[in-house]
């Protein structure tokens, strides 16, 4: 019966799918969970990098919960999360605001509006203009770049 026959070709085809994603959702799964998992255990230590045990071994220096009382005992942390919010609570509002006005702006016609666009947009265009100027730069036959690997190996490099 081909009723029949699409629901179980649509099937296989999403099994299929999720075993060809599979080992990429692994990877951002490990990427992701991996740094978190190990950061809560190293926060329940008195571990240092500068500790001369790896961070494996951050087991023997187990503090239980002392680095998060100390945090919450700490005024630092308080007057930095007080910053912090009152950096979300203006500033990100004031940004919305900002850029829902100049989108709404540069929705309709106006004269002078190709000017103002590209106003707007020139510290956006220059920023990676000047990278790519300066890599140029670094990567040519008489640069620095290609002075250091000359004097390394020995071989003008052209």
């Amino acid at each position: 019966d081909p009723a029949q026959a699409k629901p179980a070709l649509r099937d296989e085809g999403a099994k299929l799918g999720f075993r060809l994603t599979l080992p990429a959702q692994i990877l951002v799964l490990f990427i992701a969970l991996f740094p978190l998992l190990m950061q809560l255990y190293i926060s329940l230590t008195d571990w240092s990098p500068l500790s001369g045990l790896g961070w494996w071994s951050a087991w023997s220096l187990w503090n239980n919960f002392a680095n998060y009382t100390d945090l919450a005992a700490d005024a630092r942390f308080w007057s930095a999360l007080k910053r912090t919010a009152i950096v979300m609570i203006v500033c990100v509002p004031a940004e919305f605001l900002l850029g829902l006005t100049l989108a709404t702006l540069f929705a309709d016609e106006f004269p002078g509006k190709r000017i103002f666009y590209s106003i707007l947009l020139m510290p956006m265009m220059v920023v990676p203009a000047v990278a790519g100027y300066m890599f140029f730069m670094l990567f040519q036959s008489g640069g620095p770049v290609n002075d250091i690997l000359s004097a390394l190996s020995g071989f003008p490099v052209t």
